[in-house]
């Protein structure tokens, strides 16, 4: 039954630290659950419990314990009772108070591995290669509060140093690696897994490798090129450090999938009835869910319902409110807690007053670029002095009108870029942005969005534009032939808003006549740029270099003021990710 030496393994496993003394009743549930999909009536073909071994040829003495057993599985894809037979195995390897588990095809026992063992993190196992490292093939999730980004990418090359761009590595978390380290290729995944190309190798030589990553791990050293990535990190740590200062809920998020999806909102009144929520309720209730709300030291979420809480559980942050919860979703036939829909969907990101911190996706996460690319965010701001002056966001309509009113956004836009050649406005049905517009001589292409309102430095108005902004980068980037249909289709005809057909021409400047000539040779132009332009009477350039200055000097400031921070952060790294350029139209 033991016969371990039969066992030819790979080098794959994630290595573990004891969070107390790990006892043999430990290791022993750990092996009982792993192998509680035992094949009914049979029994293991290795069974070891914590044997100690010592390898005098390398003088390596290590401690394990091993499973092999049958296992059963149903086949899916035929409707009879027919099951897979496999076999799974599960090796616990002890060494220097580390422990490395190997393990296939086994029983869930992470919630046993949680309570008793910390996980070696992928971060601690990168600081095992040294800067002759080549780094081969890596993939980023995106830290980003805008659900319309690009969430994920991934690159491979010979070497990604050098070659790969770290503009934006501050605001990327690294979830896979694969690393060459002289004649060694080593692959570490976001879960902590570490997997290394080799042979089929018996169970001694994976205690030497064991060995050897153990040491790798007691002489870690920072890791330059890793050092400019996003970190997950632990919630408790965080909290050790900082606090929470701002909750932004989703709700352009959460309205656009409860509508994709056909969802209804109810409630039940006092009398026990089963209300569902009215459109015009639905809307008020979004609109009041899109404000920025200040979190307290109490953990209180101030400006909602009384009682409104962020609750720390062991591993996250959940919202709880009485509110959100007296409403439910009817999903898939069953009743759900609005507050739970939110939660589980994760349509809710929170600040810290350390604003280099944000939890978003049910994580924490820690930006590397943190305070110092408030400068360059800052930049991005293009103070207009008319901005003051505006007073709507597209004007009132008459039949006879020629041109939007002075005092709108949209009569502001146009003047601004009265000097581009082409001006068209793509407001309303499948739009692309409010305004469009080429200049053959710059050789540029704008996108526009616009957005009025009374002049804040809350976060919520600016989540919304920047959702439409970042939603349409890639439009940006239309073929010669797209854009002429555009002009077929769309923009040959008079602007038509609020059941007023107006006189206004879509295309507000230009000789469409021109237009094939004049688009191929700006799409050709070498020199050609695109920017993504938001154009915001709400913002004020003052206003929020006074708060951002705060930031960079270690002073506190109001949660919404974080969220700001984040959500113009978000908006320059996914257009600077699509090779363009970010740029805010706002007041002086």
């Amino acid at each position: 039954m033991k016969m371990p030496e039969r066992l030819e393994l790979t080098k794959n496993a994630h290595f573990y630290l004891p969070k107390n003394e790990i006892t043999d009743e430990i290791i022993r549930d750990l092996l009982d659950e792993a192998s509680n999909n035992l094949e009914e009536g049979k029994e293991f073909l290795i069974d070891v419990f914590r044997e100690e071994k010592f390898v005098e040829e390398v003088d390596l003495n290590y401690i394990y314990s091993v499973k092999v057993f049958p296992s059963v599985r149903p086949v899916y894809f035929l409707d009879d009772e027919i099951e897979d037979r496999i076999h799974a195995y599960i090796i616990i390897i002890e060494y220097s108070d580390h422990y490395a588990i190997l393990k296939k095809s086994c029983s869930n026992i992470s919630e046993l591995v949680r309570d008793n063992f910390e996980l070696i993190s992928g971060t601690e196992l990168s600081r095992t290669f040294d800067h002759n490292a080549e780094y081969q093939k890596m993939a980023l999730r995106n830290m980003t509060i805008s659900d319309r980004a690009m969430r994920a990418r991934s690159y491979e090359a010979a070497d990604l140093k050098g070659l790969l761009s770290t503009h934006s590595a501050g605001r990327s978390i690294p979830y896979y690696l694969k690393i060459r380290q002289g004649s060694s290729t080593k692959s570490i995944s976001g879960t902590g897994r570490i997997v290394e190309a080799s042979q089929r190798i018996s169970i001694d030589d994976i205690a030497q490798w064991v060995k050897e990553q153990v040491n790798l791990l007691a002489n870690a050293t920072d890791n330059q090129f890793l050092e400019a990535f996003a970190k997950k990190v632990e919630l408790d740590d965080v909290l050790a450090l900082t606090s929470p200062n701002a909750l932004l809920i989703e709700s352009t998020q959460l309205a656009e999938r409860i509508e994709k999806d056909g969802l209804i909102i109810k409630y039940k009144s006092r009398r026990g009835k089963t209300i569902t929520v009215s459109n015009r309720v639905k809307n008020q209730l979004f609109q009041e869910l899109e404000k920025t709300y200040e979190i307290n030291v109490n953990y209180d979420i101030v400006g909602h319902t009384p009682g409104a809480k962020i609750r720390k559980n062991p591993k996250t942050l959940t919202i709880q409110s009485k509110k959100l919860s007296n409403l439910r979703v009817v999903e898939n036939g069953k009743d759900v807690t609005l507050q739970r829909y939110i939660v589980k969907n994760g349509f809710y990101s929170i600040t810290f007053s350390d604003p280099k911190y944000m939890y978003f996706m049910g994580a924490c996460f820690q930006d590397s670029s943190g305070v110092s690319e408030i400068n360059s965010i800052l930049d991005i701001l293009k103070p207009i002095d008319d901005m003051v002056r505006i007073t709507s966001e597209k004007g009132s309509f008459t039949t006879g009108q020629q041109s939007f009113e002075n005092g709108s956004m949209f009569e502001l836009v146009e003047r601004i870029h009265h000097m581009d050649d082409y001006i068209f406005c793509d407001d309303l049905g499948i739009e692309w942005a409010d305004h469009i517009t080429f200049n053959i001589q710059d050789g540029s292409i704008s996108f526009i969005h616009s957005k009025h309102g009374d002049q804040t430095t809350s976060a919520s108005k600016l989540h919304d534009v920047v959702g439409q902004g970042i939603k349409n980068l890639g439009n940006m980037f239309f073929t010669q032939q797209q854009f002429i249909q555009r002009i077929e289709d769309k923009y040959n005809g008079l602007y038509s808003n609020s059941g007023t057909q107006t006189q206004i021409h879509r295309v507000r400047a230009g000789n469409v006549t021109d237009i094939e000539v004049d688009l191929a040779g700006l799409l050709k132009n070498y020199q050609l740029h695109r920017k993504c332009i938001l154009s915001c009477s709400f913002m004020s350039k003052l206003a929020i270099e006074t708060e951002f200055r705060k930031i960079q000097n270690g002073e506190p400031v109001a949660g919404h003021i974080t969220q700001l921070l984040w959500i113009i952060s978000s908006f320059a790294h996914a257009v600077r990710d699509m090779n363009s350029i970010p740029i805010i139209y706002c007041a002086p």
